[in-house]
């Protein structure tokens, strides 16, 4: 077996390092800790589309077996978050149909994200995952849905949803303020929200 191969056995999944995170008996937890208020509607308009403001944040928390909270970082590299649209019933929002007959997706952006090492704004280490180039394609209300995976395959290990935001029309938008909290985590440098410094 080369590295990186994943090994299949059964009751779980190996990987390359022989660890089987099933049997290891964590629990995972994720958390939004910003939720999008608004933006605008791109239509089909790529290249001047806006990202949901604020920015998704979510908090990632793992506890071992013995209930400890840990930073699993022998797990890491397995664990990614996807992103799915809904409608704020729960119902799936993820395409439609266009008057041309086409079938696209109302969800754009970077969708999938990893969790990344940071610290709060207390100063204690944890780990987020953070989504600052999301976009819906038509005007509406919507939430979105999180769920963290192995890239392993298997079940989420955990889902969370947003609150409801709104997608206006780029005439009606007006941008949220930068909230304090997308300000702490872009200054640390690990991610970066696409802000030019002179709107801060």
């Amino acid at each position: 077996m080369q590295p990186g191969d994943i090994d299949s056995q059964e009751g779980g999944e190996m990987n390359s390092s022989g660890i089987n995170f099933d049997e290891l008996g964590r629990t995972y937890r994720i958390t939004p800790i910003q939720h999008p208020q608004r933006s605008a509607a791109f239509q089909g308009l790529y290249l001047s589309r806006l990202p949901l403001s604020p920015p998704l944040i979510l908090q990632l928390d793992c506890w071992n077996a013995e209930g400890e909270l840990i930073i699993p970082y022998d797990e890491l590299p397995f664990l990614v978050c996807h992103l799915s649209l809904q409608t704020p019933e729960g119902e799936d929002a993820a395409m439609i149909v266009t008057p041309e007959g086409e079938r696209v997706s109302l969800l754009y952006g970077s969708l999938v994200t990893t969790p990344a090492e940071m610290n709060d704004q207390t100063g204690a280490p944890g780990l987020y995952l953070v989504f600052p180039d999301v976009s819906v394609r038509n005007v509406g209300r919507f939430r979105l849905q999180a769920s963290i995976l192995r890239i392993t395959g298997g079940l989420p290990l955990d889902t969370c949803v947003t609150e409801t935001f709104e997608i206006l029309r780029d005439a009606d938008y007006v941008a949220p303020p930068v909230t304090e909290l997308t300000r702490h985590f872009d200054a640390q440098g690990i991610v970066r929200f696409g802000l030019p410094r002179s709107e801060w």
